[in-house]
């Protein structure tokens, strides 16, 4: 299924990332909700994710507001990381696999590990989306 098609159908879209790609989630949230589409961006909320880090860890910073704000069966998570290792956006990814929650990975570093390149490319991809929707 298209990530067009994943949007449009679910409830709320969930967006994280870290550094420049939490930037890029931000981005790409507002983008989002100025299209109508209802959508949170997990890494926005300071206070939260600075609990959350303090009382339990920060690897569970984007998993433990999942498992509040969504609903699996109809909502849609979208991690935008150039690595796609850091551990708090794999575990947000391994909740909603194992709860049943569509997601869509944006695309991480195959050769060159240039972070400003990906970015780049991340956020091309967020506007080719926003003009579609």
């Amino acid at each position: 299924m298209k990530l067009l098609d994943l949007i449009k159908e679910a409830r709320f879209v969930f967006v994280c990332g870290n550094g420049g790609s939490a930037a890029n989630a931000e981005h790409f949230t507002n983008d989002l909700f100025s299209k109508g589409i209802k959508a949170i961006c997990l890494n926005s909320n300071v206070s939260i994710m600075t609990m959350i880090a303090n009382d339990y860890d920060y690897q569970e910073v984007f998993q433990r507001q999942l498992e509040v704000y969504a609903n699996p069966k109809e909502d849609l998570l979208i991690t935008i990381s150039c690595s796609g290792t850091s551990l708090n956006v794999v575990n947000a990814i391994d909740w909603a696999e194992m709860n049943g929650m569509k997601h869509f990975e944006f695309e991480t570093f195959r050769y060159d590990k240039d972070y400003g390149k990906l970015e780049d490319r991340h956020l091309v991809l967020i506007h080719e989306i926003k003009d579609e929707l």
